[in-house]
């Protein structure tokens, strides 16, 4: 019964959805992030951003690329049609809900907002960052096409 009724996808269609949620994630909480800075300054904020910016860009080379690898791995080792939610591995969902927790954390505690804001222009633009590897994937899949 749930087979007839799951999404399924070809590895190119879940390439492009790992792609495409990589990089909103990436860019909605670096948004966020900037949103959430309360002081007046410009120029702080501009500090704030550039720093959140190159610690994210960071964390994306030593962490996130290696991420990202395994998921393009992972989505070529699956069949050709396959469901659409197992473009990421078990792993990855309960890393994701993790995330998900941390961030519903960070935004209820007295943190001040310089640092939140640093916090989520760090993941994000991380994860937007490393998106490149999804993107590049996606684009290579399609030479690969007859």
């Amino acid at each position: 019964m749930l087979e007839r009724i799951t999404p399924r996808a070809y590895p190119r269609t879940r390439q492009l959805t790992a792609a495409l949620v990589w990089s909103g994630v990436g860019f909605f909480l670096s948004a966020k992030g900037i949103y959430l800075f309360q002081e007046d300054s410009w120029g702080m904020l501009l500090a704030v951003i550039v720093a959140g910016a190159i610690l994210g860009m960071f964390k994306s080379r030593l962490i996130l690329d290696r991420v990202a690898d395994r998921i393009i791995l992972h989505i070529g080792a699956k069949p050709s049609r396959t469901c659409l939610g197992g473009l990421f591995s078990v792993r990855n969902w309960l890393l994701i809900a993790v995330m998900i927790i941390f961030g519903r954390t960070l935004s209820v505690l007295p943190i001040e907002a310089g640092i939140k804001t640093g916090l989520y222009v760090m993941v994000g633009s991380g994860l937007a960052y490393s998106s490149r590897l999804l993107w590049r994937a996606w684009k290579n899949s399609a030479a690969e096409t007859p």
